[in-house]
């Protein structure tokens, strides 16, 4: 046995995330579909051949869920998910197999959009994360739309805005968004900008203005970094892509490495039985970092925001 292995030997399977509170295997980041409404400038997915697919077998995929062992969350996202067919039935159907779901948009559907996707929740929606682009979208909108949301929050739920912090638009972040949705009690979050799935270059002056914003989704970091620690990614974290593949986490499926890859979301999957040591220089996904998925890095909750009402 190698000393990685006797190392896992030693330690406990991860503790059940309680959300809602509720007892959680882990938590599933599933890009449920690559089209989206928006072409923004920075967007990671811009350098994709096609931005078309939507998925199709809903009853063969909620089948694939009901697989897995125990329940989860499940963060969907895109592409923008609101573009995707029959999204409400997908989440009543995950739902009704005990996961809870939260979600990440451009906020730019209609009203009953919202409110459909909100009600076949029916309770269980955990994070509702607003992606706010600046090319298309104003922050005093978001404020406006907060209030479709707001009376589904439930003890536990949270609403969130993100943007991503492009250098021409972090005085603006700093200066007129943040401290907007600081007065309407929404909690705000950045995420620097990436370029072909690296951090882009940013100034002295750039990156002290990202950690005033509080670094990547809070973390007080701009690029955390976390290589050589024991990590649960893969065991209770996974990311699915529209593709199907599964993959540990974010760098995984963009880098690869040793128990990367692990396997196709429909033909099934092998969860890693424990954590393994994390092979990569910078942690781009934060769920791992916020849900206390990392050797020796403490949970941290997600900002709460309590509207101006």
């Amino acid at each position: 046995m190698g000393f990685d292995d006797t190392l896992r030997a030693r330690l406990k399977p991860m503790s059940p995330l309680m959300i809602l509170g509720r007892e959680l295997r882990g938590v599933i980041s599933w890009n449920i579909n690559d089209t989206c409404n928006y072409r923004c400038s920075y967007c990671t997915q811009r350098f994709m051949p096609q931005r078309t697919y939507r998925l199709e077998e809903i009853e063969l995929w909620l089948a694939a869920f009901a697989r897995l062992p125990g329940a989860w969350e499940i963060k969907i996202s895109g592409g923008e998910p609101f573009q995707q067919p029959g999204l409400d039935e997908i989440v009543a159907g995950l739902v009704a197999q005990g996961h809870v779901i939260s979600v990440q948009t451009n906020f730019s559907a209609p009203e009953r959009k919202l409110l459909g996707f909100l009600r076949a929740c029916q309770g269980a929606m955990s994070v509702f994360a607003a992606s706010l682009h600046l090319e298309y979208d104003t922050p005093e909108a978001f404020v406006d739309r907060f209030h479709i949301v707001k009376p589904f929050l439930n003890e536990g739920a949270h609403f969130c805005v993100t943007s991503v912090a492009s250098p021409e638009r972090l005085v603006q972040l700093r200066d007129e968004v943040a401290p907007l949705f600081a007065r309407h009690g929404i909690a705000f979050k950045i995420q620097p900008e990436k370029i072909h799935g690296k951090l882009r270059h940013y100034t002295e002056a750039e990156r002290a203005i990202l950690l005033e914003l509080g670094g990547h989704n809070h973390t007080g970091q701009i690029a955390p970094s976390f290589l050589g620690r024991l990590c649960y990614a893969g065991a209770n974290y996974l990311v699915i892509k529209s593709s199907g593949e599964v993959y540990r986490c974010y760098p995984a499926s963009r880098i690869g490495g040793h128990k990367a890859h692990l396997g196709s979301f429909i033909e099934g999957i092998e969860l890693l039985d424990g954590p393994r040591r994390c092979p990569y220089t910078h942690c781009n996904c934060t769920v791992p970092i916020h849900r206390g998925m990392i050797q020796g890095i403490a949970a941290t909750p997600e900002p709460l925001s309590t509207g101006d009402l």
